[in-house]
Formats: structure tokens, sequence, C-alpha cells
């Protein structure tokens, strides 16, 4: 048995690993984001293993292997790995080797390696399988060594970022300080935004588009809102999820008593789905909507995770047009946000420090860093007379957002705007969820938390893009949960909650 292995290695002085709840979510807002992506592969360090203190100090260069998800390899990689290597077995002792899983196959491919035990040392991940991969055993907890290994990320990141990714106060995963937070802004076409001389500051409640996008409809016969099957989603993003994994149950980021809710039936939710429904039947939301997997490039109108500038740099270019933008709502850090990117470090590694100081150089180290993000130096990129990174091609193949801090990279030459200062002060200004920290444990009501996910989803497309009336739907959807167990599945939930919060006063 995989977990007689694991547990092995538990005997070296590691704190036990604890029995959690199944899946968390994770909100990837895939094409809405304003971020990027990555490519490796190769051999192994670690099966069965011992703590590396053994090796400390010895001089001897260890070998780490680290799975990640991006483009496939890339193909200077053999060069490329040289250089790294050269440079980090000089700074922390360590060589290594890269597997990097095409988006399509990551999926399957993660599972398996994690599953069935496959050697790596360190693995990319996020709140999808984070808990469920705790679970399994598959992670050291690194809780009591990240002090003495991660000083440099210690600086770096601040502590509500850790606790972002603490399960039952315990550490497992090292998080990728980047928009770590979510930043919604409503991404408007600006030739529209003057045309109709709109005060966007007035428009960034939901109720508030109804009139405008009305007209813009009849005057431009065209779809205001034109969206897929995941529709105006942003509109559960002030709901923590609490490691649920579905957008239906949650406790509001801003809610002081932390009441566990059905938030199809809270206002501000119930009043957004009417909007959406009048919205569909006005022909402002596109009526295939339900059934798109791909929206279209062009957008009068749509709401995106980013920050002010990724108007200029990322969302204004992907669709061919200048665009203006408008922050709606808070900043708001939670699990969820935090856990979009971690890297873990395998149970079975042998070299548990080794992997946590390769992480922090390359969270902290410029030069590391950019060999990350850009590539091979002289091949990829090279650096500009005023200290800047200019992209030679577009080639590199790994995902940067999966590696380490944004904050670390060297700005692009064709940036005019600091984007990395900017994103770092949203984090620094964020407000935490009032669940930072909490992750519902659902081993007791998993089967039934399990089938009310699965109602939900056969629902959330026609409702989401306004097919459906939440009259109807709501009542509908309610009545389906509560013979599956949501109840109980609330009651846990909100019994957990109290407890987290009765603790921390």
């Amino acid at each position: 048995m995989r977990l007689k292995k694991y547990r092995k290695v538990l005997a070296a002085g590691l704190a036990a690993v604890m029995t959690m709840g199944m899946l968390t979510g994770c909100g990837g807002g895939g094409g809405n984001n304003a971020g990027n992506g990555g490519g490796g592969q190769s051999s192994s360090s670690g099966s069965q293993g011992n703590s590396s203190s053994q090796d400390a100090g010895s001089g001897e260069i260890v070998p780490l292997k680290w799975v990640t998800i991006g483009n496939g390899m890339p193909s200077n990689y053999d060069s490329w790995i040289a250089k790294v290597n050269e440079y980090i077995g000089e700074k922390v002792g360590v060589s290594l080797d890269m597997e990097v899983i095409p988006w399509g196959d990551w999926d399957k491919r993660r599972n398996i390696i994690v599953s069935t035990n496959e050697p790596y040392d360190i693995i990319f991940g996020n709140g999808n399988n984070y808990i469920a991969d705790i679970n399994l055993g598959a992670y050291y907890d690194i809780t009591d060594m990240i002090d003495a290994n991660m000083p440099g990320l210690k600086q770096l990141m601040p502590d509500k970022y850790w606790d972002g990714v603490k399960v039952k106060d315990r550490i497992y995963g090292v998080p990728t300080y980047k928009d770590s937070s979510i930043s919604n802004y409503a991404v408007w076409d600006k030739e529209l935004v003057d045309e109709y001389n709109l005060d966007l500051a007035s428009l960034t409640e939901i109720e508030s588009l109804t009139d405008i996008f009305t007209t813009l409809k009849a005057d431009k016969n065209d779809y205001p809102v034109y969206t897929k099957n995941d529709g105006v989603y942003y509109i559960f993003d002030v709901y923590d999820q609490i490691g649920a994994g579905t957008q239906i149950l949650g406790v509001r980021y801003d809610d002081a008593d932390a009441r566990v809710c059905f938030t199809l039936e809270e206002p501000d939710i119930y009043s957004a789905l009417e909007t959406l429904h009048e919205w569909y039947q006005k022909g402002i939301i596109n009526p295939d909507a339900a059934t798109l997997s791909e929206a279209r490039v062009y957008n009068m109108w749509r709401v995106a995770q980013g920050w002010e500038s990724a108007g200029i740099t990322s969302w204004g270019p992907q669709m061919g047009k200048e665009v203006a933008v408008q922050k709606v709502g808070d900043t708001i850090l939670s699990n969820e946000t935090v856990r979009g990117s971690l890297n873990m470090v395998s149970i079975n590694t042998k070299y548990p420090e080794k992997c946590l100081q390769l992480l922090d150089l390359i969270n902290t180290d410029t030069k590391l860093r950019d060999m990350f993000y850009y590539g091979e130096e002289g091949v990829n990129f090279e650096y500009t007379a005023d200290g800047k990174a200019h992209k030679i091609n577009n080639d590199w193949a790994m995902a940067g957002y999966t590696q380490a801090s944004y904050f670390t990279v060297t700005q692009v030459d064709t940036d005019e705007y600091d984007q990395w200062g900017e994103i770092k002060e949203l984090n620094e200004q964020a407000v935490s969820s009032v669940m930072l920290g909490f992750t519902f444990d659902t081993a007791e009501v998993s089967d039934k938390l399990a089938n009310c996910r699965e109602i939900w989803m056969r629902y959330r497309s026609e409702v989401m893009t306004g097919v459906q009336d939440p009259a109807v739907a709501v009542p509908k959807i309610k009545e389906e949960l509560m013979k599956a167990g949501w109840q109980d599945v609330m009651d846990a939930a909100q019994k957990q909650v109290d407890e987290y919060m009765a603790a921390k006063k």
C-alpha cells in the first residue's frame, strides 16, 4: 500500500499527516484572468527518503525533480537546464530536472504521478487537488521547516498568505506570491465609453448596467454581454467557498458572524441572477451562451480578474481594441485566491530542506527568477542597457505563474507600467476573508457534498447565463439539494466554522 510507504518517512520526525475532507474550490477564471503560461522534463531523486539533514554542509550536489504544467519541453531545455544547474549548484547545492506536462494532459498525468507514488521532489498544484492530495499523505508537512529554509520568502511574502494554505493549522504547500488576491475589473470597449460618455464608476453594480446595455443592444445590434457557459461568474467572488468546492455554499468574505449560506438565496446573488435573466430575455446576453465552451474575443463589456494596467498590457491587446477599466468591489484575499498556484514537497523526497531552499532561491534571486520566467539568456531574452528584459522571441514554454513570485521578475522592456508593483500594492491592500486559514473538513459529508455539487453543475450554465428564471430555478435546485443531504452539509460546515471562529477569539 502507498500510505504504508509514506508512513515510513513520517517516522523520521515529521508531524503525522492529518486526514482531511475531499476537494477544495479554486477560482480558475481561465481566459478572464491577466496571467500567462509554460514547459520541461526528466529524471528524479526521490523514492523512499530520509531527512536531508545528513547532507547539510557536505558539499554534495543533490538531484531534485520538479513536476509542473506548461506547453511542453522548451526546445532549448538541455542548454537552459545546464545553466540553471550551474547556478543553483553553487547557491544551494542542488541540480534540477523538470517535467513540464502539457495543459491538456495535466489532470490525468498529475493524478497518475501522485496516486501511484511516482518519484518526484516538488510538484505544482492548486486548490483543486491540494486537500485531496494531503488526504493521501502525498506531501511533507513543511510548517516547522519554513523559517530555517525559506528566510527570503518569509520576508517577501506577508504571513497572511501562508495562512491561506494552512490546513488544520499545518502547511503543506508553498504559495506562488503573485496576484494572490482577487481584484475584479470591468473591461469596456473605450470607443463605447467615449461615444456614450459613460461614468464607469457609477456602473459597478450589476443592476446598474441594464439601461446602458439595453441602449447598446438597440443601437449596435449586438450582444453587450457575450459570454460562455460559466456565465457572469464573478458575482460569487464575495463568497468564500471554505474548501467546499462549490459556488452555492460559502461565507461572505466580510461577514463577521461567519454565517454559512446557500448563496443562491442570498439577496445580492439572487438579485444578480434576476438581472441576468432580464438580460437574457432582452437579448443582451447571446442566446447560445449556456452551450458555449469558448467565448468570442470581442466584448463590449466583461469582468476580468487582474490589475488596472492589464487593460493596456493584456486585455486591450487580446481584444485588438483600446479598453477602459473600472475596479469592481474590494480586492479580496482568501484561501481560494492563495491556492491558485502552489508548489508542494513530496513526502518521499530524500531532500525536503533542499526543496525548500531551492524554492526560496527562485522566489528571491532575480537572476534565477528571470531564467525560469523568460528562459535562457541570449536565446530567449537578453538584458537591456537600462537593466530591463528584452524578449528575443516568444518561444519560452514554461509557465511563469507556476514557479515563484512575480515581484522579483525583471520588468520587460516593452512595459511602460510597473505592473509588478501594482499587483503587490493590491495584495497589500487586500481585505482578508473572515475565513482565511479555515478549510472545511468534509469527511463526514463527502458523499452528500459530492452529490450536491453535481446537482448544481446540472443547472449552473443556464442559471449563470440568465436562461432560467431564478424564481423557478432556485427553489427547484434547493428541493433537489435537500433530498441529497444539503442541510447536513450546511450544518456540518457551520459547526466547524463556529468552532474555528470561537478559537480565534
